[in-house]
Order: C-alpha cells, then structure tokens, then sequence
C-alpha cells in the first residue's frame, strides 16, 4: 500500500486537554468555528477523544485514507459518515496536509498548517488576515502573554477579521 503523510499530536506543551499517547492522537479536519479565538482557531483536535492540543508532527503512515477516516473523522451522532462525506474529508484532509513534511513539527492556524520553524506568519486565514513576525505559539512557550494578545484575544482576531468584500 503506497504510504502517506499523516500529522499526530508530538507533545503536550502549551495547551494539550488531549492525553492520548502520540500514536492514537491523529488529528481531525480543524473544527474553526466564527469564534477562532477559543481556540478553535489555533489548536488541532484529536481523532479520538476530540479535545484540543497544540503540536502536531508529520509521519509517514501505510494506513489508508479511509483507515484514518473510520479513526478520525467526526461522527454525526450515532450515524457513521457516509461514503460521499468521507470521500469529501479525505479530499480536504489531501488539501490541508499538501505542504507537510515528515519529522517536521507543526501547529494550526485559521486554516493552515504551520512549521513551527517558519520564521514568521504571513497568511490569509479563514477568518483573518494574519501578519506576524513569528509563529505565536512558539512565541508563547517563551512566556510571553502571546495567548492573551494574539492567539486567545477576541480583539486580535476582530481587528485582523478579513471583511467579505476583501474576499476574492
């Protein structure tokens, strides 16, 4: 079976509600809400026990997409997704995770994946537009308010909101 990647939870810095091990806790499809500063906005989800966490690392995996699918993807009360719906998350899932690289470490943000080793977020997110000299979260493990001011703060994300008529 041809391999892929695939992001886990690498450790349980910052904020980590998740206390899978690594193995288990595969990221689901971002669940941003219009409110991305809860955090919604900044933290990936877990497939399994579906709370938050912050890091999450690139690795090689032979399972299926639809393998990690039946592991991973919300479940809509009792009913199982249907196929349509699965082959929808996994073409979104291609999407989102088209520019990761294995061993690399990432953290999410309005609708992207980030390395934690970029220099800076220049981004149009799904929510606002994003222009920041470093990675907030990796900026916020030094002990800075980065949570409070930038990833956390409702003013942040209405003062940086893309309004409808800048959207293409």
């Amino acid at each position: 079976m041809a391999k892929h990647l695939y992001l886990r939870k690498s450790n349980n810095d910052l904020v980590s509600h998740c206390r899978c091990s690594p193995a288990d806790a595969l990221i689901s499809s971002p669940g941003q809400m219009d409110c991305p500063w809860c955090g919604c906005g900044w933290l990936f989800i877990c497939g399994r026990c579906k709370k938050a966490f912050t890091f999450a690392e690139a690795f090689e995996t032979s399972d299926s997409w639809d393998q990690i699918a039946e592991r991973v993807m919300p479940r809509y009360g009792e009913r199982k997704p249907a196929k349509a719906e699965v082959k929808e998350w996994i073409e979104w899932m291609k999407i989102l995770l088209k520019e990761v690289t294995v061993g690399h470490t990432y953290v999410y943000l309005d609708g992207w994946m980030i390395s934690t080793g970029s220099i800076g977020v220049h981004i149009d997110g799904w929510h606002s537009r994003h222009d920041l000299d470093v990675v907030p979260h990796m900026d916020a493990l030094t002990g800075k308010s980065t949570i409070d001011e930038v990833l956390g703060s409702t003013a942040y994300w209405q003062s940086t909101k893309i309004e409808e008529d800048e959207e293409g």
